[in-house]
């Protein structure tokens, strides 16, 4: 009896191996490799204040240390929940407000005076099912959000109104793989997680493009914590995909931002040392 029940759970053990090997697979981008890659010019800073949205913690807030590094000024929006320990340490200025109302950006941004917006906005699945009162609540003419409603699209687009409105002429907008025509990159097994999102990061990248800003949006893909490798690229191929740590994301959204070269671009950002599932538990 010990002996079918060990045979039992020995087979239970390797079916989860071989489950678990097959879904890593299936999560790995290391079966392509990006055909161009983009190779940065003359980088200049020349935005010298940069508007950060999303710069309180993981990625934005990666971005706005980098900025500092440059030597900018860095104002950041922030909720009156918000913490800001961080960039209180960082000497960055914050202003208090809500993407997801228009008329507080209205006032921040054309009293700022600034010369790039870098927005790394938007929010995790747990929020969808209240994201669909607030569109509800759109079409019935209210313009309050409703708690928890996804700003991937309306508070891009907000930001972006705001930025022409205010003449400010550069926006960076931090995306996914997955939006637009990087569909088919973006791994079988994780499409269907991202199956309510990237539609709304689509209509983001779409709205910004013609919006007549110079635009540079960045696509990553899954998002480490680990370590910088240093040998992330940006490239315009569309079928590429990896991971990549927030602090490499991060050097690429500030060179972009330097390289005008970037200015109306779509781009990957692709780590060929990251191009598996399992690197991230590595880090």
């Amino acid at each position: 009896m010990l002996s079918f029940i060990g045979k039992v759970l020995a087979g239970l053990l390797a079916l989860l191996l071989t489950v678990s090997v097959i879904y890593l697979a299936l999560m790995s981008g290391s079966f392509y490799t990006p055909k161009s890659t983009h190779v940065f010019g003359d980088e200049k800073p020349d935005y010298q204040h940069v508007f950060v949205v999303g710069g309180t913690r993981g990625t934005g807030l990666d971005i706005v240390r980098d900025l500092k590094q440059s030597g900018r000024t860095v104002t950041a929006l922030v909720r009156a929940s918000s913490n800001i320990t961080e960039l209180s340490e960082l000497d960055v200025q914050t202003v208090v407000g809500d993407a997801m109302i228009p008329e507080t950006l209205d006032t921040i941004i054309q009293s700022g005076n600034f010369d790039a917006v870098i927005s790394t906005l938007g929010t995790s699945a747990r929020d969808l099912p209240k994201r669909q009162n607030f569109i509800q609540s759109l079409v019935k003419g209210q313009t309050k959000m409703a708690p928890g409603a996804r700003p991937d699209f309306v508070g891009n687009k907000n930001l972006v109104d705001a930025a022409v409105a205010g003449g400010v002429s550069r926006f960076i907008l931090v995306t996914v793989i997955g939006a637009g025509d990087s569909a088919e990159a973006l791994p079988l097994a994780a499409r269907r997680g991202h199956s309510d999102v990237i539609p709304l990061k689509t209509q983001a990248e779409d709205y910004l493009k013609a919006s007549g800003l110079d635009y540079t949006i960045v696509r990553p893909g899954g998002l480490s914590n680990g370590a910088s490798t240093g040998t992330a690229v940006l490239s315009s191929d569309p079928k590429a995909f990896s991971y990549i740590a927030r602090k490499d994301l991060s050097k690429l959204v500030v060179r972009a931002l330097n390289d005008t070269s970037t200015i109306d671009g779509t781009y990957i950002s692709y780590d060929p040392q990251r191009p598996n599932l399992w690197n991230l538990f590595l880090d």
